[in-house]
């Protein structure tokens, strides 16, 4: 049987009269690489990177202060509660991580936990047992309310924007959860195709990539059960990091102990990131359905570091190639953002 994972790129050339050499006839290199699961496309080119410096955060963080509705004084007046025929006491809490609904929800369970009681965390300096606390609480809320959702599977999904470039409306650390019968289109193919991968190879596709990156160029380290590494295909502009849980399809199956070693190495990843000059990601724990086994699915999370192109023309990292087109593009390869990363991680 051939090898389960199979990684595959295209080399693209262009050819035209460079400026930058006197406008000689040059040869001009880009990538197109295949998702090993999916086959989903993505463009890496050799695009000018912008130089990367974190602006002064301090006016946008006191600007945010003056009306952050999940600062201690307002929390508990401004935020709605859940009926106590879905959560008996309207919310739920966890160390200083409060589990509230969504006032604008995304969908039949929608909720936001905010995860701190301080409105800023600097994102080299995100406690472990911050977000610990916030990722058990998310579970425990996942176990609680799946049931509500009856005969329809029940996706518990749990995601992380941080700061204005992710989309991030309040600076006030916190994450969205809900528990949901649609999981959205890239978890839907995923798991989609990981059933095909599954039925054809007699394994989870994860537990078949966690072994061929294991040790290579894009890995990033194992802790507590949770392996880390920068994917093959990438979805971020200036790359991402993937992580998979050995032996959990779910947030609700993992233990204390697994989700406190994830925080850890999270953390450590926020602040490696930080030292290459990010300051705003996106992160999403992608599961299975509830209950579904592990068949086709392993837990996985991504981290997808946010930045504007230019700082002072605000434009984002995002264009119409991955919002009109479908199209991940990139302007580093995954080899030299794992090495970038590996050099930054304490």
């Amino acid at each position: 049987m051939a090898d389960p994972i199979q990684y595959r790129a295209v080399r693209k050339v262009a050819r035209l009269h460079d400026p930058r050499r006197n406008f000689e006839l040059s040869e001009i290199e880009s990538q197109v690489r295949y998702d090993p699961l999916t086959r989903d496309s993505a463009r890496i080119c050799h695009f000018a990177v912008p130089k990367r410096e974190v602006p002064d955060l301090a006016p946008l963080v006191e600007f945010s202060t003056q009306h952050c509705p999940f600062c201690p004084q307002a929390i508990e007046r401004i935020t709605p509660r859940y009926p106590e025929t879905l959560v008996p006491s309207g919310r739920m809490a966890r160390g200083e991580a409060l589990l509230v609904p969504n006032l604008f929800p995304y969908d039949d369970v929608s909720a936001i936990l905010v995860m701190s009681r301080a409105h800023f965390l600097p994102m080299d300096q995100v406690p472990a047992p911050i977000v610990a606390d916030a990722l058990k609480l998310a579970r425990d809320f996942i176990v609680l309310v799946a049931p509500t959702l009856g005969e329809r599977p029940a996706y518990g999904i749990v995601t992380w924007n941080y700061m204005p470039p992710a989309g991030a409306s309040q600076v006030h650390p916190h994450m969205q959860v809900i528990v949901t019968d649609t999981p959205g289109n890239a978890l839907r193919r995923e798991l989609e195709a990981g059933a095909l991968f599954a039925l054809h190879y007699g394994k989870p596709f994860a537990e078949a990539l966690a072994q061929a990156e294991r040790s290579g160029e894009r890995w990033l380290g194992e802790q507590g059960g949770v392996a880390w590494w920068v994917p093959y295909c990438p979805v971020g502009m200036l790359g991402d990091a993937q992580a998979v849980f050995r032996d959990r399809a779910t947030l609700s199956e993992c233990s204390d102990t697994e989700i406190d070693a994830f925080a850890s190495f999270l953390t450590r990843l926020l602040a490696a990131y930080a030292r290459l000059g990010f300051w705003s990601f996106n992160l999403s724990l992608l599961p299975d359905a509830q209950s579904t086994g592990l068949q086709r699915h392993r837990l996985t999370a991504r981290l997808l570091p946010r930045f504007y192109l230019n700082p002072k023309l605000h434009n984002s990292d995002v264009a119409y190639l991955q919002l009109l087109l479908a199209e991940k593009f990139a302007m580093v390869y995954p080899e030299v953002h794992a090495s970038d990363l590996r050099g930054m991680l304490r």
